[in-house]
């Protein structure tokens, strides 16, 4: 570890120590894996470092200084309830009570959405380290609780995980937390991007934000780390990031003032993965 408190690593997913460049932003490096293409922040902030971005949502390191806290978002409520009702609609329609833990719960859009769907009986909360974001959820009646996935006790028949995966240092060992969670046969349900797969970060529709992000994994890497932490995938859906939509977002945001891509729809490959699994 140098002075200024960053760690030089080797690659999260395969320990090798081939780092290709891939990116530069806000004063930090995405590298390339040479040996299985994980992309990742090399070298990262300390764990300290990471630590109070990720409870505080602010990032003193970065040029400026960075809140990532953002707002709540109503539609997403809506966009979540769509998806869980069409991925799980064999868990619904059982009509049974069921146990439900959203990681990284941020304001809590996803407890609500869940909760919509849920039978009667069902036990469905979340848990946010950030402390800003599971005050908000709080103060609007959402069962969202401020601190970490080790602290969790209780059993869970599925677990979420959305946009969530790029912040974690060592997924490894975070799959361990998860399991530790998990009843028997209980399930993860993971959304995440597949920056890696891209060829090269030009191709990606929208900005880094390193090094609040610090993985960038492709379908593989997913499919890889659930898999040899002794999960069977049940389903994926891929969805394309780089549609019109997005590129309109991309415009009014640059006209904004903010550094953002401008990708032609269509053309990067850039995807939102949805991952459905259980345990073994």
């Amino acid at each position: 570890m140098d002075k200024i408190g960053v760690n030089y690593i080797s690659c999260p997913y395969c320990r090798s120590d081939k780092p290709n460049p891939w990116a530069e932003e806000n004063g930090f490096y995405a590298v390339q894996c040479g040996f299985c293409g994980l992309v990742y922040v090399n070298p990262r902030p300390s764990q300290s470092i990471i630590s109070v971005g990720v409870e505080s949502g602010y990032h003193a390191e970065v040029p400026g200084g960075r809140s990532v806290v953002g707002n709540p978002h109503s539609k997403k409520i809506a966009i979540y309830r769509r998806v869980f009702a069409e991925i799980f609609k064999d868990v619904w329609s059982k009509n049974q009570a069921m146990s439900w833990l959203d990681i990284g719960a941020g304001f809590g859009e996803i407890v609500q959405a869940v909760s919509s769907l849920a039978p009667a009986g069902s036990r469905v909360w979340g848990i946010e380290p950030m402390g800003p974001k599971a005050k908000v959820a709080q103060k609007l009646g959402v069962d969202v609780r401020e601190g970490y996935l080790n602290s969790i006790t209780e059993r869970f028949d599925i677990v979420s995980l959305i946009n969530v995966f790029s912040h974690l240092p060592d997924f490894y060992g975070f799959l361990d937390q998860i399991k530790s969670v998990l009843k028997d046969k209980g399930e993860i349900y993971l959304e995440t991007g597949n920056l890696a797969d891209l060829r090269g970060s030009h191709k990606a529709p929208t900005i880094l934000n390193l090094p609040d992000h610090l993985v960038f994994a492709g379908e593989n890497h997913i499919i890889g780390y659930l898999e040899k932490a002794g999960f069977e995938i049940i389903k994926i859906t891929r969805i394309r990031n780089d549609t019109i939509l997005n590129c309109v977002k991309q415009i009014i945001r640059k006209l904004q003032g903010q550094q953002r891509p401008l990708i032609i729809p269509y053309t990067s490959g850039s995807l939102s993965l949805r991952i459905r699994a259980k345990l073994k």
